[in-house]
């Protein structure tokens, strides 16, 4: 296995790197990690800031258990490119990511870094929010009982042989409070959960799933509140999702809860596709 991870050397990606090299003590694997300093500004000047990250960087990564057996590579480009491009040319089976900076007006109407790199390259990709003091011992699934969905439970499964695994499906009901108003609700969301539970039986007949993997929650609501819900519930360090559709196409082909989730992660998260 070889891990990939990106840092900007803030804290959120400071958080990254323990994440990837705790990874790698775990299952064995080879980790780079890679920084790209914005070369925007003056040549001498980025040609200084390389020099001083990479020293910087290196320091960081060989005070972590077993950080001096791994790669620091740093470059100068633009940041979002340059990822992309290392992920194509490099080709590791895991990029891990900080989580972003918050920017709530901004994040609604433009793609973040993460969602760029799910979108055009078929790297699977860790973000990581939390601090690093423990292994995944609680993954939360969110299943659209797609071959996406059931990718990224293998994959979470991998990465976190001994966490139990817990599949949530929300589903919406339409008019929900006007109809619970007038008495048609209850019918209505019934059969909604009784497809959902036909399609979880047809998604799990169709893929193999890990064992420890649980029942599937059926529960009413939006995906992000929901999940947010199941996550405080379980106490789940890591939420794992699948996206959708070739690599290359357009945001909204991802799927609405991938992307929301990369937006606004309420723990680590893992998105992968399917194949």
């Amino acid at each position: 296995m070889h891990i990939l991870v990106a840092t900007d050397m803030s804290a959120r990606s400071d958080r990254a790197v323990r994440r990837g090299v705790d990874l790698a003590a775990r299952h064995n694997a080879a980790v780079t990690v890679l920084s790209i300093v914005d070369d925007a500004g003056p040549e001498a000047l980025t040609a200084q800031m390389v020099t001083s990250v990479t020293a910087e960087l290196r320091r960081f990564v060989a005070s972590l258990p077993g950080g001096d057996a791994h790669e620091v590579i740093v470059g100068a480009g633009d940041p979002t490119v340059a990822l992309i491009e290392r992920v194509r040319t490099m080709g590791p089976d895991l990029l891990v990511l900080g989580r972003h900076r918050e920017r709530p007006f901004l994040d609604t109407i433009h793609e973040t870094t993460a969602g760029r790199l799910v979108r055009l390259t078929a790297c699977p990709v860790l973000m990581v929010s939390d601090r690093v003091d423990r292994a995944y011992d609680r993954v939360l699934a969110a299943t659209d009982f797609s071959p996406a969905a059931a990718a990224a439970i293998t994959l979470a499964h991998d990465l976190a042989p001994q966490a139990g695994i817990d599949p949530v499906h929300a589903f919406h009901v339409p008019y929900d409070g006007v109809l619970s108003r007038v008495g048609g609700g209850g019918d209505i969301a019934a059969s909604f959960r009784a497809e959902a539970e036909e399609a979880d039986a047809t998604w799990r007949a169709r893929h193999i799933l890990p064992e420890i993997c649980g029942g599937t929650r059926i529960l009413p609501g939006s995906p992000l509140e929901v999940l947010s819900t199941e996550i405080r519930a379980t106490g789940a360090a890591l939420i794992c999702a699948g996206a959708h559709g070739r690599v290359g196409q357009g945001r909204p082909i991802l799927g609405s809860v991938a992307t929301d989730l990369m937006r606004f992660p309420p723990c680590d998260l893992l998105i992968a596709r399917a194949g």
